[in-house]
């Protein structure tokens, strides 16, 4: 009995000293650079010339099974990412949603729709950090401004050269107002394979200037003096996969005179219907699709979507069917609107040409091309370390751990075992 308390009593002393102690045992001053890259899946990395993540691969700790929160879409993950939070905490449950007092949510950045949870460099910031968010999801409020010390505002746009090169900027300044903690947010791979497909030219051509990225910044912490030292954290929002049919929702909500409002992107969608609508009728209406998607209601959500039960989820939640796909008639260009393909094309159909060819969003549970990278490199980093399976809300813990900082209030994750 002694032996087994004193065990439990190091365990706990061991988890203390993990958020207490400092990023280091030395008095080097340590910087932590995250870089949230969209649309990278591991298999772009195995297509697609990659020398610096491949070098991260050999010199430091990663895994090609970087899980996302459902649904697998970005906003949902860049704020998971940032925040350590499930999407019922943070709030952000979609690309595409409705708030019943904010209204229609859509690819916004502004961090004021979170219902909760602190992303990491409010998180430092608080705890006496100095920290930049450049071109990152939720690095500044509509309301009070920016959150990080340095941040790009709301509507300055700003390329991903521009990112990389600002970030070395930072990396390098010295004094007090330096920043510890550099959030990145890069375009990667995510637009070319929507549009030509996961394994085209133009994805793996994305893929590999991505890849130029991280060794700009790998660089940079190389050319560091002897007092600092850095760590490098590359991850992705979602993986991909190349799609076929699409669920034309917006006919089949007019086909069965569904009344009410739908939001979709990627392979879901929510529907939140008027207060004469039932949603016993709507959901046996959807049931004739099962073959290309499932159905949902609200409150009783599968295991793997953590949404809750609040307004923002609707009254139904639809589930695509790998590979099909589901997007609001606002991905048609306008020539198809005019032509009535929300009224009479077909409900499920493959589109011709320049919609869509790949799509994320599905269940990361049984759908494994969903899952994306991660890499850790540098100060505090074993070499040559291979994880399994991670989640998503594991990296904002991960990155307050290596500035010995303790996580953003309601942080769910726990932070990855990629030390020494």
């Amino acid at each position: 009995m002694v032996r087994r308390t004193n065990r439990f009593f190091a365990a706990i002393l061991a988890s203390l000293a993990l958020y207490c102690a400092p990023a280091s045992a030395t008095d080097i001053d340590r910087t932590v650079i995250v870089v949230l890259f969209d649309g990278f899946a591991p298999s772009m990395v195995k297509a697609a010339n990659t020398p610096n993540l491949d070098r991260m691969r050999v010199e430091g700790t990663w895994s090609h099974r970087l899980a996302p929160v459902f649904p697998s879409v970005s906003l949902t993950n860049h704020t998971s990412f940032t925040t350590g939070c499930w999407p019922a905490r943070h709030g952000i449950l979609s690309n595409v949603f409705y708030d019943p007092t904010l209204g229609r949510f859509d690819h916004n950045y502004d961090a004021d729709w979170r219902t909760g949870c602190e992303t990491m460099w409010e998180a430092a910031e608080r705890q006496g950090v100095v920290s930049a968010a450049l071109q990152i999801a939720g690095r500044a409020s509509g309301t009070t401004g920016k959150l990080a010390t340095y941040a790009n505002r709301p509507r300055q746009h700003m390329t991903d050269d521009q990112v990389a090169e600002r970030a070395i900027e930072l990396l390098s300044m010295r004094g007090s107002d330096r920043p510890r903690l550099i959030a990145l947010y890069f375009t990667g791979p995510d637009n070319a394979a929507h549009r030509y497909g996961t394994r085209s030219e133009e994805t793996l051509a994305a893929a590999n200037r991505s890849d130029m990225l991280v060794g700009k910044l790998m660089e940079a912490i190389g050319a560091l003096p002897r007092d600092r030292e850095a760590t490098l954290i590359v991850g992705t929002d979602h993986g991909m996969m190349d799609v076929g049919p699409l669920i034309n929702i917006a006919r089949i909500i007019n086909k069965h005179e569904i009344r009410g409002r739908v939001a979709a992107s990627g392979a879901s969608a929510y529907i939140y219907l008027d207060e004469d609508e039932s949603a016993a009728r709507v959901e046996k209406a959807l049931a004739a699709y099962g073959a290309a998607f499932d159905v949902f209601r609200t409150g009783m959500h599968p295991a793997y979507a953590r949404l809750g039960n609040g307004p923002r989820a609707g009254d139904l939640m639809i589930v695509a069917k790998p590979p099909h796909w589901i997007e609001g008639p606002e991905v048609f260009p306008d020539y198809a609107r005019l032509l009535g393909v929300t009224q009479l094309w077909p409900e499920i159909f493959t589109p011709p040409i320049g919609v869509q060819r790949a799509a994320h969003g599905y269940d990361p549970e049984t759908v494994p091309q969903m899952h994306g990278i991660f890499y850790a490199w540098g100060a505090g980093v074993a070499s040559g370390k291979r994880l399994g399976r991670i989640d998503m809300v594991d990296i904002h813990p991960t990155v307050m751990a290596l500035l010995g900082l303790l996580p953003g209030k309601d942080a769910e994750g726990r932070p990855l075992a990629i030390d020494r």
